[in-house]
C-alpha cells in the first residue's frame, strides 16, 4: 500500500506536504517548516511540526474511537477513554479484524455477547457489528474499523454491567451504600485478547459467589422450561395433625408428597413431616400446623420470579468480591443472621429488622467493638416523632431515662419534670438509657462504626422472635440469641471470651476491642437457591426489587 503523508501543522500557519511513492521509497526526512504570511487573528498558538505516515484502517480506527458510544453502546466516558488507550497501545491497529474479517475468538464473543440474558443482561444493551464483515459484505478500511471499535465498546460495556452492574445502587435507594467496583477496560480487553476459552472469560466477568452462579443457573432453568401451575389451598380452618379435610389432598399436591396412604384426605405425619420441612425453609416456625397466615404465604405465587431473579442478580453484582473466609450475614428480608466459615453456615439465629419506615440500610463493615451493658444514645428522630410527645403529657413516664441540654455549647444534666417541653428545641437535647435490665439494647451488642449508626444488639423485648414477619425495629438489629452468637463470633479472639463477658454484665458499660475484625454484610436478598436446590422467594419489604425492576425496564 502506498504511503500517504497527512496534512501537518507548522508554526504559525498550515502547510500540506504530499510525499510521491517515489519520495516513500526513500528513508523520510524530518521536513522543514514552509514560511507563510501572518494572517491577522485574535490569537496566535504555535504548532510543533510533525511528519507521519498513517494507514488508512489506522486513520478510521482513530475516528472510530472518536465516535464511541454514540451508536446506541451505554459506553462511560472512563471506559471510552481506557478502550482508546488499549488501542494506542498497539497502535490503533484492529484487534479483531486484522485480517478483514472476524477473527474466530471474535466470532465466539459476539455470539456470547448475542446470549446476554444467560448472564441476567439484556442484549439489546450491547449493539454489535455485522459477522459477515469481510465475507459478505465489503470490508472498506472504515468498515473494518468501525467494526473493531463497536466489538470493543461492547465487550467492555458487557463486563461492566457483568461484574458491576447495570444501577448505580444510590439511585435505587439512599439505604444502599455499595460503591460501584469497576473494572479496567485496558484488562478487559487484554483478558480477552489472551483467553483460550471465550465462554468461560466472559462468564469470568459474573460475580463468583456461588448464591449468584445458583441464581443463574436457575434462571436458565425458568427460561428454559413451562411454568408450572402451582396448586392452590383453599383457605379453611387450621390444618392440624389428625384432622380429615378434602384440603389435606391438595396439600399433598402442593408439598409433592409422593406416597399413597390408604387416606389422601387424613393430616397424618407424613404431611406434618411435609408441613414443617416447608415451614423451615421458609423461615416460618415449624410447628407442622397450617394456620390462615401459614397459607397465605404457601400459596403466594410471584407473578414472575424470573424478574425477581434478575433483581436479586443485580444486587449480587454490587456485593464484594470476596465477603471474608469467616463472616456475618444479615439477610432482611429473610429475618436472620447467619456465620459463614470457608463457605459454610455455621450459625444460624432470628433477627429483627427495621420497620418499612425505618429501613435497615444495606452494606458491608467490619465488627471491631463488643459492647458489654451497653447505653442507648437515642437517635434525634426518636427523641422527636416518639419520646417528645410522651414528655408533653407525662415527663415522670421516662423516669429511667438520662436527659442532657446543650447550655452554651455544654451539656448539662437536667430533670425530665421541671422541663417546660412545649418550649425546648429538641436539637439541643440529648437522651440516653443507661445500662440496665430496662435498657432497649439489653446486654451485649456488636459495633460496626457506619454512616446509618445502626448495629447488632440483645434485646430485654423477647417476644417479637417469636413472630414470622419481624421487621419491628428502628433500624438497628435485635439478635434472638447474642450469647451464643457471640461465641461462634468470639471463637477465634485470643484475649475475649464469653464467660469473660458474661461476667461484666450488670456492671459499667464496658467496650472491648477485637483483635480479628469480623467482616459482616447487610444483605437484602429476596430470591435464592437454598441447599436442597429449592428456589426461595421472600416478601420484598422495602419495595427494593420493585424499584430495581422499574430502572431496569422490567415492569
Amino acid at each position: 500500500m502506498t504511503a500517504r503523508l497527512l496534512t501537518i501543522l507548522a508554526a504559525a500557519g498550515t502547510s500540506l506536504l504530499v510525499a510521491s511513492s517515489a519520495v516513500a521509497a526513500k528513508p523520510l526526512l524530518r521536513a522543514k517548516p514552509v514560511a507563510v504570511p501572518e494572517v491577522a487573528t485574535e490569537s496566535k498558538v504555535d504548532y510543533p511540526v510533525y511528519d507521519s505516515i498513517v494507514d488508512p484502517v489506522t486513520a478510521a480506527v482513530r475516528a472510530a474511537l472518536a465516535d464511541a458510544g454514540t451508536k446506541g453502546a451505554y459506553l462511560d466516558k472512563r471506559d471510552a477513554a481506557g478502550v482508546a488507550d488499549y488501542y494506542a497501545e498497539q497502535g490503533y491497529t484492529p484487534i479483531w479484524t486484522g485480517t478483514g474479517k472476524f477473527s474466530d475468538k471474535a466470532l465466539a464473543i459476539i455470539a456470547r455477547i448475542k446470549n446476554a440474558d444467560e448472564d441476567g443482561l439484556n442484549p439489546k444493551d450491547y449493539p454489535l457489528p455485522p459477522a459477515q464483515l469481510g465475507v459478505a459484505m465489503a470490508a472498506t478500511p472504515q468498515a473494518i474499523a468501525e467494526a473493531d471499535v463497536e466489538l470493543s465498546d461492547a465487550v467492555v460495556t458487557y463486563a461492566r454491567h457483568a461484574h458491576s452492574g447495570r444501577l448505580d445502587p444510590a439511585d435505587v435507594s439512599p439505604n444502599f451504600s455499595y460503591k460501584p467496583h469497576l473494572l479496567d477496560p485496558h484488562d478487559v480487553l487484554a483478558a480477552l485478547m489472551a483467553a483460550t476459552d471465550v465462554d468461560a472469560a466472559i462468564t469470568g466477568f459474573d460475580p463468583q459467589h456461588p448464591e449468584f452462579m445458583a441464581l443463574r443457573a436457575r434462571l436458565a432453568e425458568l427460561r428454559n422450561q413451562p411454568q408450572e401451575t402451582e396448586v392452590v389451598v383453599p383457605a379453611g380452618p387450621t390444618l392440624r395433625p389428625g384432622v380429615s379435610d378434602p384440603r389435606v389432598a391438595l396439600l399433598r399436591q402442593r408439598l409433592k408428597i409422593t406416597d399413597m396412604p390408604v387416606d389422601p384426605n387424613v393430616y397424618d405425619d407424613t404431611v406434618v413431616a411435609a408441613v414443617k420441612a416447608w415451614q423451615s425453609s421458609a423461615g416460618l416456625k415449624d410447628d407442622g400446623m397450617l394456620g390462615p397466615a401459614s397459607l397465605a404465604i404457601l400459596n403466594k405465587v410471584p407473578a414472575n420470579p424470573v424478574n425477581t431473579i434478575l433483581a436479586n442478580m443485580e444486587r449480587w453484582r454490587w456485593m464484594p468480591e470476596d465477603l471474608g473466609r469467616f463472616y456475618v450475614r444479615v439477610n432482611i428480608p429473610n429475618f436472620d443472621l447467619d456465620i459463614y466459615r470457608d463457605g459454610k453456615v455455621v450459625y444460624t439465629t432470628r433477627i429483627v429488622v427495621g420497620q418499612t419506615d425505618k429501613q435497615t440500610p444495606i452494606f458491608s463493615d467490619e465488627i471491631r467493638i463488643v459492647d458489654v451493658n451497653p447505653t442507648w444514645n437515642i437517635p434525634a428522630s426518636i427523641a422527636v416523632k416518639e419520646m417528645l410527645p410522651k414528655l408533653l403529657s407525662n415527663p415522670a413516664s421516662l423516669s429511667n431515662y438520662q436527659f442532657f441540654v446543650n447550655y452554651d455549647g455544654h451539656y448539662q444534666v437536667v430533670d425530665p419534670t421541671q422541663v417546660d417541653w412545649s418550649s425546648v428545641n429538641m436539637d439541643r437535647v440529648q437522651i440516653k438509657q443507661p445500662p440496665g435490665d430496662d435498657n432497649a439494647l439489653g446486654s451485649i451488642k456488636f459495633l460496626f462504626p457506619n454512616p446509618y449508626a445502626v448495629y447488632l444488639h440483645d434485646t430485654n423485648s423477647k417476644s417479637f422472635f417469636a413472630r414470622d414477619y419481624r421487621a419491628l425495629s428502628h433500624g438497628c438489629m435485635r439478635v434472638q440469641n447474642p450469647w451464643d452468637f457471640a461465641s461462634v463470633l468470639l471463637a477465634g479472639e485470643p484475649n475475649v471470651t464469653v464467660p469473660a463477658l458474661k461476667a461484666l454484665v450488670g456492671g459499667p458499660e464496658k467496650q472491648i476491642g477485637l483483635a480479628h475484625q469480623v467482616p459482616v454484610h447487610i444483605t437484602y436478598f429476596t430470591a435464592w437457591v437454598d441447599d436442597a436446590g429449592n428456589l426461595q422467594l421472600r416478601d420484598d419489604l422495602y419495595g427494593h426489587d420493585q424499584n430495581i425492576e422499574h430502572m431496569l425496564g422490567l415492569s
